[in-house]
């Protein structure tokens, strides 16, 4: 396994990962926090390493099953639009192809952070043209509609930031996996998280 920042700067280290894809909140770079908890996964046995809950999991469905891993990129960036403002931030692009496919993986790591706030809620916080022109664009995108509002605003840019990816390395699959990282036990924003996933998994579901 061979982990790379977007700049192709191996990473072979925790350390060289804080040093080359730095989060874009120094924030979650502690322990307990999922930018370094999420690190730590892949290097636990000391050298670069599929986490193994990830290895079990890709091995559960056939369309992931014996992918082979070309490139690892954490922190990748995404450009969603031409509207000012940040892009998405994946915790980690997985390229890779199994004998049927060519594969795109954005995996979002958490502990117990919130996956951004209701989008209803966003809307009417930030009161900016250009973000609701985005939202009500992605959602288009994701959804076939713009009733989204109570959905969390994190979700919808990670899929939508997975189809970019996954068009942009000509793949035939664009998977989002949301890897949750526990340190403890179980508290109640992990708890709100677990619904919040759902509502977003139940929407997407829900397409015709």
């Amino acid at each position: 396994m061979i982990i790379k920042s977007s700049e192709g700067k191996l990473i072979d280290s925790i350390e060289a990962w804080l040093q080359y894809s730095p989060p874009a909140k120094k924030t979650q770079w502690q322990d307990g926090r999922s930018a370094k908890e999420f690190a730590k996964a892949w290097f636990r046995t000391g050298k670069a390493h599929l986490p193994d809950e990830l290895l079990t999991l890709l091995e559960s469905h056939q369309v992931t099953r014996r992918l082979e891993v070309e490139e690892a990129i954490p922190e990748k960036k995404t450009v969603l639009d031409n509207f000012r403002g940040n892009g998405r931030n994946h915790d980690m692009i997985l390229i890779g192809k199994t004998q049927q496919d060519r594969i795109v993986i954005s995996i979002e790591a958490k502990t117990d952070e919130p996956f951004g706030e209701l989008i209803g809620k966003y809307l009417v916080r930030v009161k900016s043209n250009s973000r609701s022109s985005r939202i009500n664009q992605l959602s288009l995108a994701v959804f076939g509609h713009t009733e989204v509002s109570n959905l969390r605003y994190q979700l919808l840019h990670a899929m939508a930031g997975t189809l970019i990816e996954a068009k942009k390395y000509g793949a035939t699959q664009a998977i989002l996996i949301v890897h949750e990282l526990v340190t403890g036990k179980k508290g109640n924003r992990a708890k709100r998280n677990d619904k919040d996933l759902s509502d977003f998994i139940n929407a997407l579901s829900n397409l015709s």
